[in-house]
């Protein structure tokens, strides 16, 4: 079934006249016929009784009319939509961010975001760098943000900021401001899941020291931050975190911080998409927030 079938159909039982029907829609009275006779032809049943002086709709055709109509409305708004669709910035965006993104620089961009785009929802999911990276790939969300570079075609991979990580303790532990890396070893660790930028970027720090990552005392793996954060505070362990996520702690006494004697723990959080997919209008107006915010 085609659209001008329904059109020629529509405007025959408007206008009970093949041939005034083929003037309104600018066609020749034996297009409007062939039409006709290939939808009654498709239907397998007659829509129209013919006179010598009029056309009236059948009991069947009479059926099929609403139908007819609902479908070219929706062909209508369908159409409109899509013109209007990279005009208009509304619908949900779906973001994924890693653990130090999330509770550091994302509030902050959906709060600008949204006071200049408020007709948008958002479904936010908190991940590790790894299962999001996985997600954008395969199209389930539009918008990362991770803690770790991407090397992989599918991937477009944008450097944001810098980020540092320090090591946190309790403060019945009574580290120095500045501690030696061997030192370290005696304790046990309370750290991110596997696929954890953070503890990636830690492990990788402790390989071009020449420590085997295996030498550290993983005594709790944790996916929450904030579970983190009272473990640590528990006296349960030591972690190594972004700078940028425990400062409520910090300032309420609750965990100490201290960096490692000539070491940095640098690295970067990166905004990634889908280098295979175009963005809805939506995602591209907030990938656009972010270039301005961090001049990528």
């Amino acid at each position: 079934m085609e659209f001008n079938q329904i059109e020629a159909f529509i405007n025959v039982a408007k206008f009970k006249s093949f041939s005034k029907a083929a003037d309104s829609i600018f066609l020749s009275q034996p297009a409007i016929s062939a039409h006709i006779a290939s939808l009654e032809k498709e239907l397998n049943v007659q829509v129209f009784n013919r006179t010598s002086r009029e056309v009236f709709l059948t009991p069947a055709g009479e059926s099929f009319l609403k139908y007819a109509i609902d479908i070219l409305n929706i062909r209508d708004k369908a159409v409109c939509n899509l013109v209007n669709f990279n005009e208009k910035v509304g619908g949900k965006l779906r973001l994924s961010a890693s653990t130090t993104p999330c509770n550091t620089i994302l509030p902050s961009l959906i709060k600008d975001f949204y006071q200049q785009y408020p007709d948008v929802s958002f479904d936010v999911v908190e991940k590790s760098s790894d299962k999001i990276i996985e997600d954008v790939i395969k199209f389930n969300c539009e918008i990362g943000l991770v803690g770790k570079f991407v090397n992989d075609e599918k991937i477009k991979t944008y450097s944001i900021m810098e980020d540092d990580l320090v090591i946190i303790s309790s403060l019945d532990f009574n580290f120095p401001d500045i501690i030696d890396i061997d030192f370290l070893l005696k304790y046990k660790f309370i750290l991110r899941e596997r696929g954890s930028a953070t503890r990636k970027t830690f492990e990788d720090i402790l390989k071009k020291q020449g420590i085997d990552f295996s030498n550290i005392d993983i005594h709790f793996q944790v996916n929450n931050l904030d579970t983190l954060y009272r473990f640590v505070k528990s006296g349960l362990g030591i972690s190594i975190v972004s700078k940028n996520t425990f400062k409520d702690y910090v300032s309420l006494g609750f965990i100490k911080e201290s960096y490692i004697k000539n070491l940095s723990l640098k690295r970067y959080i990166y905004l990634v998409v889908s280098s295979k997919r175009t963005l809805t209008p939506a995602a591209n107006a907030f990938f656009t927030l972010c270039k301005s915010h961090y001049k990528f």
